[in-house]
This record gives structure tokens, sequence and C-alpha cells, in this order.
């Protein structure tokens, strides 16, 4: 006499059905969030890198020859004279709060008002190359540049993984600040660069990655 196989009965795949259901409304938030926290990770690291290359630049107080279409000359900067060049007419108007204070006001952690003086940028619209504010930062652009693509083949490509949730537009661009109340304090931000120029256009500093992140 044959044996008849024995199947599920519509019960025990309901059953299973909700069990899966159940398991993975559990995992998959805890997988993203995971995700997400692995994202956010990679780009303090990412941040890191770029402070650190920063601070060597201004230690070293290397001298560099470049062109300066306001002056029509050949002149001779070190770096740290370049990243802080007072001469630049956007920072200077940043500095006075003349110049978008929605944006570039910010309150430090003691509550006093600051405001954030950015240097250099990468994004898409930077070709693969640090893109200094004002042409006087362009001896640390340059330098900056030349020593983050050494390993890369002449561009410097650091991706931007983190999107904090709700953030809109995208974030796609590294900035390298100071703070006006204190030059000492060197920052890395994200924010969104989409058209036209950093002050002109839609450039922004959104989010501070390194140090202490605010995303």
């Amino acid at each position: 006499m044959r044996k008849t196989a024995k199947g599920f009965t519509l019960i025990e795949i309901i059953v299973v059905i909700a069990i899966i259901g159940i398991l993975g409304a559990i995992l998959v938030p805890s997988l993203l969030g995971y995700v997400r926290k692995a994202k956010r990770t990679s780009d303090i690291a990412s941040a890191k890198e770029i402070f650190n290359n920063t601070i060597q630049i201004i230690d070293s107080e290397e001298d560099i020859t470049w062109w300066s279409s306001s002056r029509s000359a050949y002149v001779k900067t070190n770096a740290m004279n370049s990243f802080y060049s007072p001469n630049g007419s956007s920072i200077k108007k940043i500095k006075a709060g003349q110049y978008k204070p929605d944006v570039f006001r910010k309150v430090d952690e003691e509550g006093n008002i600051y405001y954030l003086i950015p240097v250099v940028t990468l994004g898409p619209k930077t070709n693969g190359r640090w893109l200094q504010i004002d042409q006087e930062q362009t001896p640390f652009a340059t330098q900056l540049s030349d020593q983050m693509a050494k390993s890369t083949g002449g561009k410097v490509n650091v991706p931007i993984k983190y999107e904090p949730k709700g953030q809109s537009p995208e974030l796609n661009t590294w900035f390298v600040c100071y703070r006006s109340n204190d030059v000492s304090q060197i920052e890395i931000w994200v924010g969104n660069y989409s058209s036209g120029s950093v002050y002109g256009g839609s450039g922004a500093p959104i989010y501070r990655v390194y140090p202490e992140p605010t995303y």
C-alpha cells in the first residue's frame, strides 16, 4: 500500500510567513542601522584624514610660487599664510557678517557666535582637486590636492557616504574651514555645492564631521 506524502497545511504556511514577517520587521531596521553607522564611521575617518593632511601642510610652512592674477605677478607664499590669508574679499565679507549670515554664522560649545570660514572645497564641481574659496588660498589648495592625490593617480577622490535622515539637498561636498573667533579651530564639514561659486551659488557647509561630528 503506497503512502501519500503529507504537505504543509494552509495554517502552517500562514504561521511560517507570519514568523518570517516578524523576523524581517525586527532584523531589517537593525541591519539598515548598522549600514548607516558604518557609512558615518567611514566619513569621519575620511574627514580625519583631510584634517591631518591640512595640519601637516600648515605646519610645514613650505613656500610655493603661484600666479596671482590680481597682482599680475608670480607670488611666493607659504601654506600657513595662504590658509589664513585675510586678504580675500569673500572672507572679509563673511567675517563681517555681510554674506549669507544664516549659512556661515554658528554657535560654539559655550554659546558664543562665530563665523565659519571655508578655505577649500572638494566635490562634483571641482574636478578631483581641492578648490580655493579665494585666490589667496591657491597655494594651500594646490598643496592639499597634490598631497592627497599621490596614491590616487592625480585626482582626489573622497566620497561622502552617509546621508542623515530627511537631508535635502544631498551631501556631496567637503569643506575645510576654521573659526573666525579662534583660528586654531580647524574643522572639516560636509554640505552641498550644485551650482555657481560657494558664495554666489548654492554652496554651503551643513554638518561638521571632524572633530566632534554634528550629524
